[in-house]
């Protein structure tokens, strides 16, 4: 354990309709090993009981805020500005932290200055005993490195397989979220992967804790692909991408760092086909500016990916569209 004089951590809660899951979460945070901490959760107009449980909890440690409904980025800026704390724990409100969560990571980077603190994590869908489940086989890849710009290339598959970090996984010195600035409050996907990405360049390197400290809750119903129908959704994917790209761009023009725009490139492309066609033109010409070929994602099933390498992602998309719409699941 810690001994006195250890720093702050804010843990920034924001929070839109989680009345099922507001309570496990704020458990998972009022119950940590470590004591040094203050809690915002910014109540995003919630129509259900979330601000109701949620100041069951309320303290000297914990308040709740409530804003009119502006997203989860209004909601981190606000708690960021109200915070204090010489780290920043951001965690989504249907998410659960492990108990040593925090402590693990302070340990760590109250020995390391300037670097980003990451765990493993644990996926589950709701309702599922996550506590007996295994960390996902990407905790297996995050490492300790003292150079930022090769781990973002390679988080984004610039060397072969992508991977993805969540929002909660992250401890953020307060050193690295001033330097950076607020959250990006235009998007409307891929808003930690803007963020993060600009923390990580900032920082000094990466240092992880090992274990399991973070449960991720997946929703039936909630599937990330329906999310990609909408074009407003896929601008903002594009968006966050493009800013991700120019960041790294003022870092290296390596053939890894292009490999892995060009896959990142055709994943929004495929998203985007056939029903918004501008956004593809402008992702393609994109892929052909990084002068690679990308690595083409799993798609679907043996028949689609026997198709996509037959005859092109494009005619395996539409296959894939035409089976869904046969199955009564409309489109995807």
């Amino acid at each position: 354990m810690l001994q006195n004089s250890q720093p702050l951590v804010s843990v920034i809660i924001p929070a839109y309709n989680a009345e099922r899951f507001i309570a496990e979460t704020l458990n998972s945070v009022v119950h940590q090993t470590y004591p040094e901490i203050e809690v915002f959760v910014i109540d995003d107009g919630s129509k259900d009981k979330t601000v109701e449980i949620a100041r069951t909890y309320e303290s000297e440690k914990l308040k709740v805020l409530v804003q009119k409904n502006q997203g989860a980025c209004v909601a981190r800026n606000k708690g960021l500005s109200l915070s204090k704390g010489k780290y920043i724990q951001y965690l989504d409100a249907d998410d659960v932290l492990s108990l040593d969560k925090i402590e693990k990571q302070i340990s760590i980077l109250e020995k390391n200055e300037g670097c980003l603190g990451i765990s493993p994590s644990v996926h589950f869908m709701d309702g599922e005993d996550y506590i007996e489940m295994n960390p996902r086989e990407e905790s297996a890849w995050i490492y300790n490195t003292d150079d930022p710009v090769d781990f973002l290339v390679r988080l984004y598959g610039g060397y072969g397989e992508r991977w993805m970090v969540q929002t909660s996984a992250w401890l953020t010195p307060r050193s690295i979220t001033d330097k950076i600035g607020p959250w990006d409050e235009s998007l409307l996907l891929d808003q930690d992967g803007e963020y993060f990405a600009r923390a990580v360049l900032a920082s000094k390197g990466i240092r992880t804790t090992g274990g399991i400290n973070y449960y991720r809750r997946f929703i039936s119903g909630g599937n990330i692909s329906s999310k990609y129908n909408k074009k407003a959704n896929l601008e903002s994917a594009l968006h966050a991408l493009n800013s991700k790209s120019s960041y790294l761009s003022e870092k290296t023009n390596s053939d890894a760092y292009r490999q892995a725009m060009a896959t990142l490139y055709l994943e929004i492309a495929i998203n985007a086909y056939p029903m918004y066609p501008d956004i593809v033109t402008i992702c393609q010409q994109k892929i052909k500016d990084t002068g690679k070929k990308p690595s083409k994602p799993v798609m679907g099933g043996k028949i689609i990916e026997i198709t996509k390498e037959l005859l092109g992602w494009k005619a395996a998309k539409k296959l894939r569209l035409g089976i869904h719409k046969l199955s009564g699941k409309g489109c995807l």
